[in-house]
């Protein structure tokens, strides 16, 4: 007789545990998607800082002339490229859009800004309604330095 009740008392909380996942599971698997986004999109968003940097750093150590400008910003895009093909890959590379502009200031000094901007894509979409959370956007970063003489 013991063992009945036993029994019977075992498969009843059996089917409590099974509600209760079915409950907290669908807020788990939101709880990791959204972390994985949010990692993703940290992620990304470093490299496009690096990329941007590292054309900068290639800029300032580089001067240029006149005749020589058009062969210095390739220089400065392919060393962004090469830093963002590092953390993203080969495959991402070309959706990195690297725009260069110059400035002299008042003393002669020569500034470079180098701009890198990338696409990012969720994994999941997060358009739900009242969220207002976007599925994609463009991660951008600008960085000027001062010429070295």
């Amino acid at each position: 007789m013991a063992c009945q009740a036993h029994s019977s008392r075992a498969s009843g909380r059996s089917g409590a545990v099974a509600a209760e996942l079915a409950l907290i599971l669908p807020v788990l698997v939101l709880l990791v998607l959204g972390t994985i986004d949010l990692s993703r999109f940290a992620y990304n968003y470093i490299a496009v800082t690096n990329a941007a940097r590292a054309g900068a750093a290639y800029g300032i150590m580089n001067n240029y002339t006149t005749s020589t400008y058009s062969t210095w910003t390739t220089a400065i895009t392919r060393a962004a490229r090469d830093e963002m093909n590092q953390q993203v890959g080969s495959g991402n590379v070309t959706n990195l859009t690297v725009t260069v502009t110059t400035s002299t200031e008042t003393g002669g000094i020569k500034r470079v800004q180098v701009t890198a901007a990338y696409p990012f894509q969720t994994v999941i979409q997060w358009n739900w309604t009242g969220l207002g959370l976007p599925n994609s956007l463009t991660l951008q970063r600008r960085v000027e330095m001062r010429l070295i003489r």
